[in-house]
């Protein structure tokens, strides 16, 4: 964005790179040893599900492929939540693998046409304190923290991971841009 657009009164508005969630995998040792996340060895896709045909068969395409290499006991499911979003969770104890396996989710849905359903990607990870969610959102093409913590959003802790975290992964600026994502079902068992 230039100086012009800012005066004009334009914004762009970043495009999605899905090749930015190979990120995760290269950010694994600052998560683990510089900011003491250990990876859940889940994550998952949130998507707008939609009445088609064609639709449900590119997730049933997508839940073959996830499930496909069945000796590194990868698994995918999908969850329905309250707010109307559907998830697909994927298991795999290797967090370059479940990298690998979200991208490809999120691949397949674009090379299909359905872009404009795809929402978010998360990745969980396990802190002392609690879960810590790193959220790709696929609109703007950046990431976020969201840390839940008793009902409510540990900003500091937020913050902090944003800073530490900025080198190596696109972070997303606007901080009311940064979507809580209550009750994701990548934080259950």
């Amino acid at each position: 964005m230039g100086i012009f657009d800012i005066l004009r009164g334009e914004r762009r508005i970043p495009r999605a790179d899905l090749d930015a969630l190979f990120g995760v995998s290269t950010a694994e040792s600052t998560l683990e040893i510089n900011l003491g996340l250990e990876a859940t060895g889940r994550g998952g896709v949130c998507f707008k599900p939609v009445e088609m045909a064609s639709f449900a068969a590119v997730l049933d395409d997508i839940e073959q492929l996830v499930d496909l290499d069945l000796d590194t006991g990868a698994a995918a499911r999908r969850v329905d939540d309250e707010f109307g979003f559907s998830w697909l969770v994927i298991d795999d104890e290797s967090l370059t693998d479940l990298v690998v396996r979200i991208h490809a989710v999120n691949r397949v849905m674009v090379d299909a046409g359905f872009s404009s359903q795809l929402l978010c990607s998360v990745f969980a990870f396990e802190a002392d304190d609690g879960p810590v969610l790193l959220v790709y959102s696929y609109k703007r093409g950046t990431f976020y923290p969201f840390v839940p913590r008793d009902g409510s959003r540990d900003t500091a802790t937020e913050l902090r991971l944003r800073a530490s975290l900025a080198a190596e992964l696109r972070m997303e600026p606007e901080l009311e841009r940064w979507f809580p994502v209550w009750g994701a079902p990548v934080l259950g068992a």
